[in-house]
């Protein structure tokens, strides 16, 4: 009986791969439909589908926690409903796609969409991540496969497949959507490598995002979170308790945007961890810092387990006596050193904390963050001082600072005028190749054709209109050309989509 465990495995491993040729064979012809829509279209059946998904949201929250075991089914309600609700809704009046004019340059710019988007999803936000990125590609006029986390595979199956549903209730294609069912690691990278994939939106693990990027093929991957956040002597310490509490205990601190290690100013560091435990935080004891840095890095390394677990099992776990409502475990660090593990991202409600002198210091210690992970993600300070926001944001390489506000929420956009998100890019200080937010922008690419400016580039600088080369039209100059003008180009354009297919 033995013998045949091996010819199993090696059965499941060539299916996963001839399905991942299936899904992309099938994906290259949805996506030589879609590319006939216009981009009305296209934002109206994102709409419809989203919105049939929208009372499926607590459904799909409570099978993720069940399934994976990680993070709070309330705040995964959120995430959905904010994925079904926003994702539709944020870009109503971008372009993304058909064609648009600038009048100073002279160019006319026509859209095109990138084809074939492989979207990996991960395990700490399995749903919303899908939901969020199969909006952007319907959006975009693209075709999605997904590979998901294997910890979460029924769940994401379900959805997909009610996804690809309502698309085709909407007057979408068939296979609009799909996902690996197989997602071993050689499927998933087959599904990376191959050359009828046209970009691949790498959300997970550094590994999968560093082998999306490895591929061959365009890639816009994320990078880990390690968020520190200094507390000045200036804060409101009790509105900042609150807040620091609460991101670090929204679905039990699993998102990478979640609070990692606090910086407290010595001036007010006894206060803080007061208005903390106020907050329903635990301020752990000298011996129970080393029982769940024991717990949770036993010889050094991370435990997964502690991913997306609640404050109280936690502690249990590691021997610590807290409340059953416990927010989260503050534990800390008497003397920071390059290595400590309480300095590495934790995905879970344990927090970090160390007492500073001032800034320099906390830049000090932040900078030791950086040399494990969190390199281009996000950070933040409370502070009344609008000058001490400004000089960490400059003194660290990170791409978000939220200021006075909550990591989890306000990088995404919740609150900032930053744009809204699931997916965030770390650039190049973070191995990614997006510093930005990543939104459906992302996914479409732009013919430019370039018409001669009167007095060539000198004039263009003379008059200013090369200031604006960054710069879109605006939605209303699309009347400049004539509608018949943009029906033949558009033509054109899905003349040669389908001949590159």
């Amino acid at each position: 009986m033995s013998s045949s465990n091996p010819i199993d495995l090696a059965d499941h491993d060539l299916a996963a791969l001839q399905e991942a040729r299936d899904l992309l064979g099938r994906a290259r012809q949805a996506a030589a439909t879609l590319a006939q829509w216009t981009p009305e279209e296209a934002k109206r059946v994102a709409k419809e589908v989203a919105a049939a998904l929208l009372p499926r949201a607590e459904f799909y929250a409570e099978w993720a926690v069940r399934e994976s075991r990680i993070g709070k089914v309330a705040d995964k309600i959120a995430k959905n409903q904010i994925a079904c609700t926003l994702t539709p809704n944020a870009w109503d009046k971008v372009a993304l796609g058909g064609v648009r004019r600038n009048d100073a340059l002279r160019i006319v710019e026509i859209g095109r969409p990138a084809g074939v988007v492989v979207g990996l999803s991960n395990s700490t936000s399995p749903v919303a991540t899908i939901i969020f990125k199969t909006i952007l590609c319907l959006m975009t006029r693209n075709a999605l496969v997904i590979s998901p986390h294997p910890v979460a595979l029924g769940c994401c199956t379900a959805v997909t497949n009610e996804l690809q549903a309502a698309i085709e209730k909407a007057g979408g294609p068939a296979h609009a959507l799909q996902i690996l069912t197989r997602p071993t690691v050689e499927a998933t990278g087959a599904l990376m490598r191959d050359a009828r994939t046209d970009v691949i939106l790498a959300t997970g693990g550094t590994p999968m995002v560093r082998a999306a990027y490895g591929s061959g093929n365009p890639a816009i991957g994320v990078g880990s979170g390690n968020v520190p956040i200094y507390v000045d002597a200036s804060a409101d310490l009790e509105a900042a308790a609150q807040t620091i509490v609460t991101a670090k205990n929204f679905d039990h601190g699993s998102p990478c945007s979640a609070p990692s290690v606090l910086m407290l100013h010595a001036g007010i560091a006894a206060q803080m961890q007061q208005a903390l435990a106020r907050q329903g935080a635990h301020v752990c004891t000298e011996e129970e810092v080393q029982k769940i840095q024991h717990h949770a890095f036993p010889g050094g390394k991370f435990n997964g387990k502690v991913v997306g677990s609640p404050a109280f099992e936690i502690a249990q776990a590691a021997g610590v006596q807290v409340p059953r409502d416990c927010q989260a475990l503050v534990c800390p660090i008497a003397n920071p050193q390059p290595g400590h593990v309480l300095l590495k991202e934790k995905l879970s409600p344990i927090l970090g904390c160390v007492v500073v002198p001032g800034m320099d210091q906390a830049v000090d210690v932040a900078r030791l963050m950086l040399q494990h992970s969190g390199a281009g993600h996000t950070s933040s300070i409370h502070t009344a001082s609008a000058e001490q926001a400004v000089v960490w944001g400059a003194a660290l390489d990170y791409y978000r600072v939220v200021v006075n506000g909550s990591t989890v929420h306000d990088s995404t956009g919740a609150n900032t005028g930053l744009p809204y998100t699931f997916t965030i890019g770390t650039g190049y200080a973070g191995k990614s190749s997006v510093d930005c937010n990543v939104g459906p922008e992302l996914l479409v690419n732009w013919k430019r054709v370039a018409f001669p400016l009167p007095g060539g580039w000198a004039g263009a600088m003379a008059s200013g209109a090369a200031l604006s080369s960054g710069v879109p039209a605006a939605a209303g100059q699309l009347s400049t050309l004539t509608p018949e003008l943009q029906a033949t180009v558009l033509r054109i354009v899905q003349e040669e989509l389908e001949h590159l297919r």
